[in-house]
């Protein structure tokens, strides 16, 4: 909001982004401005509202790589929601105070009254810091503990079922994928491993929904990936995984950025 955020390379996703990519050794090895944009349990019309205030106040990056969740990312899923919590201590902005309200988490007088745009979470005492929040530099935070109740028995996702997804949630990706289009930007689709078999149903409707012929796919598993030693949980890379995943994307990036033929991996 305050044009800060001017990087060659911006990460967007929900928490398999903000966990699994390693941001500050992408900078380090690509010699690009890097920064890591994923939040913990954000939806796809999360990150395209980041999107749109990005390209709004700052200059526009050369790349962006976007994670989708396997298999919920267009599903009805709990666990990703449009992360209000996050734009309540911003409502000083009126660009935020309008998102609030027209997503009805505010008064409509709040545009005119500050004193109208204070919820009641402000009034609480600050959270206390805990374990995810420990972001580096470039904006990741890195996953350094095994979970409590990680299920380390490696098995198979449910039946992706396209009846169950939710219109405004393939909208948001179309969208997202359409404003990077039309800016010129690089779009790196990716499809981070999970501690479960792969969904190759739910792989192949993510490559059906691709805009664009110059976006690259990619959703290749490592073999390393099936052992839970490179898992916090059955759905984030700890430390040691999110170097080995995120030292692959490099290679990704760096083979793409030299080639002229950029298209959909898969």
């Amino acid at each position: 909001m305050e044009g800060k955020m001017n990087k060659d390379i911006l990460i967007f996703g929900s928490s398999r982004a903000q966990h699994n990519l390693y941001s500050d050794a992408m900078q380090d090895s690509l010699k690009m401005s890097t920064f890591n944009l994923g939040y913990r349990g954000c939806n796809i019309n999360f990150q395209l509202f980041i999107l749109k205030s990005v390209l709004k106040y700052n200059k526009k990056p050369k790349i962006i790589v976007l994670t989708v969740d396997d298999f919920r990312e267009f599903l009805p899923e709990k666990t990703l929601q449009f992360r209000y919590d996050k734009l309540y201590p911003l409502v000083k902005y009126q660009e935020i105070t309008k998102e609030l309200i027209c997503h009805k988490e505010i008064s409509p007088f709040a545009v005119g009254l500050y004193c109208a745009r204070m919820n009641w979470e402000q009034l609480l005492e600050p959270k206390s810091i805990t374990k995810y929040d420990n972001w580096t530099k470039a904006g990741t935070i890195i996953l350094d503990f095994t979970a409590d109740d990680f299920d380390k028995k490696y098995k198979k996702t449910k039946e992706y079922d396209v009846e169950k997804e939710l219109p405004d949630r393939l909208s948001a990706f179309k969208e997202f994928q359409n404003i990077c289009k039309k800016e010129h930007i690089r779009l790196f689709v990716l499809v981070p491993p999970n501690y479960q078999i792969q969904n190759n149903v739910f792989i192949k409707r993510v490559n059906d929904l691709l805009v664009d012929k110059n976006t690259v796919f990619y959703s290749k598993i490592h073999p390393s990936f099936i052992d839970a030693n490179y898992f916090s949980d059955a759905s984030h890379l700890n430390k040691k995984g999110a170097i080995l995943y995120t030292d692959e994307i490099i290679y990704l990036l760096k083979n793409q950025l030299n080639t002229n033929e950029i298209g959909p991996l898969f």
